[in-house]
């Protein structure tokens, strides 16, 4: 069976570790658990209903994904945020995005075209809403919708990865904890770049695409100045 997280498939978990690693994964991601909140691994076990070594599995998962850390006393905290990391995964994203479209543009049927602008439009509807979270999801659904077109596995799958992370930094920075009548100060210039990439696609300018794509990630995200290594504001 499958499923999905921002339109990604996956496979039914294999083990009990497994599957309590993609819950707790989700979990994160979502911000039911916050940064830095701390993890008691009988309190998850007795959750899951399983002894505790499925849990402590789980939990060296996460701490290799630094969804989690795992101090020297074996203490298990929700990892925090800092400008430094987020800096360097944009710097990362920016670039990979940038070279999956220009592969994957000159392929896009009319069909995909159609898609996209649906989807650009329930973007839309989100962002007039102000629904944060929703926002973040479908954002990523529409930059997925173009990576799996670049037609290089590798590629997709090294974007894939980078939006799961993606969306657990912004949801904790933004989203969690201020209301979902606050706009973060990415918000408008995000969904204004998304109208513009639209019309690009639309008009097949892949160096249009590009372009709109390079100064896309981080605009606006860490503010005017960014102090590398701070901790944002916990939330």
């Amino acid at each position: 069976m499958q499923g999905s997280f921002l339109g990604k498939p996956y496979e039914r978990p294999a083990t009990l570790s497994e599957a309590i690693f993609g819950h707790l994964k989700k979990m994160i991601i979502e911000g039911q658990l916050r940064p830095g909140q701390r993890l008691m691994e009988k309190e998850f076990a007795e959750l899951f209903k399983a002894s505790t070594t499925p849990v402590r599995e789980a939990f060296q998962k996460l701490s290799a994904e630094k969804y989690i850390i795992i101090n020297s006393r074996k203490d298990v905290t929700v990892a925090t945020v800092t400008r430094k990391e987020i800096a360097e995964l944009f710097e990362v994203v920016r670039v990979l995005d940038a070279l999956a479209a220009r592969r994957a543009v000159p392929s896009l049927s009319d069909g995909d075209v159609t898609e996209l602008r649906k989807m650009t439009s329930r973007l839309g509807d989100f962002h007039r809403q102000k629904k944060v979270y929703e926002y973040v999801v479908e954002n990523m659904k529409i930059h997925d919708r173009l990576w799996r077109a670049c037609g290089n596995e590798y590629l997709y799958q090294c974007l894939s990865t980078s939006a799961e992370k993606y969306a657990f930094l912004s949801n904790h920075l933004f989203a969690l904890g201020k209301g979902s009548t606050e706009r973060p100060s990415f918000f408008e210039r995000s969904f204004q770049d998304h109208l513009d990439l639209m019309d690009a696609i639309e008009k097949r300018d892949t160096p249009a695409v590009e372009k709109i794509l390079l100064s896309h990630w981080g605009k606006g995200f860490l503010g005017e100045a960014e102090n590398d290594g701070e901790d944002f504001e916990r939330i």
